[in-house]
This record gives C-alpha cells, sequence and structure tokens, in this order.
C-alpha cells in the first residue's frame, strides 16, 4: 500500500535525521572537551606568567624565569589546543546520514505524488459519477449491442 511506503520512508527519514543530530552531538561534545581542558591550561599558564611576573620583578632575574617559561609553554599549549578543536570534524558517517535522509526525503516526495494523483482521481469520480460509470459500462454495452446485432 502506498501509505505503508510513506510510513516506512517517514521511519526512515527519521533515522537519518536522527543520525546527524547525534553526529553533530558528539562532534559538539568533542570540541567542548578539548576547549574546556584548552582553558584549564591557559588559567594555569596565566597564573603562573603572573606568579613569575612578580617573582622576575620582585628579584630581577633569578630562577623566576623558569616559572615564565613554563607559563608561556602552557599558554602556547592551550593554543595549540584550541587549533586542534576547531579543526576536529565529523567523519564519513555524516556524508552517509545525509545520503540516506536525501534518499528517504526523494522516496517520499515520490510517494505524495502519487497519493495525490490518487486523491485527484477519487475527486473526479465523486464530481463526475456519471461520467466514471459510463466509461466503466460502456465496454460490457458495446459487447450486449454488438451480439444482439449479429443474432438479428
Amino acid at each position: 500500500m502506498k501509505v505503508d511506503n510513506m510510513v516506512r520512508t517517514l521511519r526512515v527519514l527519521l533515522r537519518a535525521n536522527t543520525i546527524i543530530a547525534d553526529i553533530y552531538l558528539r562532534n559538539a561534545l568533542a570540541r567542548a572537551g578539548i576547549y574546556a581542558f584548552a582553558g584549564l591550561i591557559a588559567a594555569f599558564g596565566l597564573l603562573m606568567l603572573g606568579i613569575g611576573l612578580f617573582f622576575a620583578l620582585e628579584q630581577l632575574w633569578g630562577p623566576v624565569w623558569a616559572a615564565v617559561a613554563v607559563g608561556g609553554g602552557n599558554v602556547v599549549l592551550a593554543l595549540i589546543l584550541a587549533l586542534v578543536a576547531a579543526q576536529v570534524k565529523p567523519g564519513r558517517d555524516l556524508e552517509l546520514a545525509n545520503e540516506i535522509n536525501q534518499s528517504a526525503m526523494d522516496a517520499l516526495t515520490v510517494e505524495l505524488k502519487s497519493i495525490e494523483q490518487d486523491v485527484r482521481g477519487i475527486t473526479n469520480i465523486v464530481r463526475n459519477p456519471l461520467d466514471s460509470a459510463l466509461s466503466g459500462m460502456l465496454v460490457p454495452v458495446l459487447g450486449m449491442v454488438l451480439k444482439a446485432l449479429r443474432g438479428k
């Protein structure tokens, strides 16, 4: 039945959209985790830079520069992690899900056009019942008339 096909197509469409949403959510969560870690490292780096600058001004060129180097290294690491997080992209599964989604939409469009044609046919029957009945009865009536003429 056309309605069964349409329901099946709608289920496929819903499943494809669910997969797409899941892929985007996993991608966003991965990025958020990396950004959070980069933020933590950057905060620690800023803290170390602040402490290092304080000690640098206090003692003017001692073991303090080690703290400055560690803080600077942490900031560089945080920037690298932020760049990596910006490059995280969804895999091939998103492409496949988009193809399934498009296929389901195309199938649904075909089913809806078929149902529309059926509804138009029913509408024509309801609007012009005599024309519909006449075309269905024309062949048997003509057959009977021809038999009657042949018999005479």
